[in-house]
């Protein structure tokens, strides 16, 4: 069973994604924003995939994604989102689901989900 952390400030489609997750057995945690996902794993919370929409109101998912890796090197990331980012994802083989999305793209992203490592982070 995988055990997901969800980050979406929409809460009918967390809720959404929230039931394709446990369609899929995946055990998943909803939070509605990136501040109380970095709150959540202060604690000891088992997560495998970070799923979060690139687009929230307290801060962007690529810099939660970053932020969840200095905390917890091994988890997997997928990103979602309303639209393709216009900016390059680092790491580009992150899966991004555009919503909305079928159960098996759901699917498909937690499996090609990547972790992040610091080391691959380009800046400037």
């Amino acid at each position: 069973m995988r055990h997901v952390l969800l980050v979406d400030d929409d809460p009918e489609l967390a809720l959404a994604v929230d039931r394709q997750l446990a369609d899929l057995g995946c055990e998943a945690v909803v939070v509605g924003c990136g501040e109380e996902a970095l709150r959540l794993l202060e604690e000891d919370l088992r997560v495998d995939v970070l799923l979060t929409e690139l687009r929230l109101p307290d801060i962007d998912g690529r810099e939660l994604a970053w932020a969840v890796c200095q905390k917890r090197p091994f988890i997997r990331v997928a990103f979602m989102g309303s639209r393709i980012p216009s900016e390059p994802l680092e790491p580009r083989a992150a899966p991004v689901l555009i919503k909305p999305f079928t159960a098996m793209a759901l699917a498909n992203a937690l499996s090609e989900a990547v972790p992040l490592r610091r080391t691959t982070r380009r800046t400037g």
